[in-house]
């Protein structure tokens, strides 16, 4: 059933490569899930998780020219389109990545696709605040899960990057299967783990506007305290 292990870097970055023990990274399978196996989202206690404010009616990702800088607790800032709606939750949770974590906020992006109502981009920013010691372990335990949550019958395909958040080691897990794409950020500081998840559903107006925007979302998040990085001179 499992075809082998597929790690690949990320030009733009040019780090390391984080390597996975014992976790296979691309399956096959022939059956295609529905979008109904997407992790619901959660929404703010007492209220509706309300994506997509801001669509066009053009069938393009809606223009984001501006960003709006957010603050959120537990030290996080991070810049997102001026047409994304921010939902704040502060609330306990089990994640697709199969740990309770603090789901401190949720954005999401106007929807990609007239009249579909799920062709949104959705934005998590959680917390875990007893981690453990082992990133390595806690990183890979993560990606056997979200193989488990994707079901490793269906076609899949995830790759791991390293990466660096305000200063702190940071792991990337990408997953792409039939029916959606997203991409994990595990980042490791004295304070606890922050993750950073960006999904949409595999759809090719969807794709397109999260290839578009989730990179520079994903730059501009600054964790505090930073690091301090010292650099030795003789």
């Amino acid at each position: 059933m499992f075809s082998g292990t597929v790690f690949s870097g990320c030009p733009w970055m040019g780090l390391a490569i984080v390597v996975l023990v014992s976790v296979s990274v691309l399956f096959s399978g022939c059956s295609s899930p529905t979008d109904q196996r997407i992790p619901p989202v959660t929404a703010t206690p007492g209220g509706t998780a309300t994506p997509g404010y801001g669509g066009t009616a053009t069938g393009t990702p809606a223009p984001s020219s501006t960003g709006v800088s957010a603050s959120l607790p537990y030290g996080v800032t991070l810049t997102v389109p001026a047409d994304w709606t921010r939902k704040d939750v502060m609330a306990d949770g089990v994640r697709d990545y199969g740990t309770t974590t603090l789901n401190i906020a949720n954005f999401y992006s106007p929807y990609a696709i007239p009249g579909d109502f799920s062709s949104y981009i959705v934005l998590s920013v959680d917390v875990d605040r007893n981690p453990g010691t082992d990133f390595e372990g806690y990183f890979n335990s993560a990606t056997i899960a979200v193989q488990k949550t994707y079901d490793a019958h269906t076609h899949a395909e995830i790759h791991s990057f390293s990466r660096k958040i305000s200063g702190y080691k940071s792991y990337e897990l990408d997953l792409l299967t039939g029916q959606v794409k997203s991409m994990y950020l595990f980042t490791s500081t004295e304070n606890g783990m922050y993750i950073f998840t960006f999904k949409v559903p595999n759809k090719p107006l969807a794709v397109q506007a999260f290839n578009s925007a989730v990179v520079d979302i994903y730059q501009s998040i600054r964790i505090n305290p930073p690091v301090v990085e010292v650099t030795w001179q003789r």
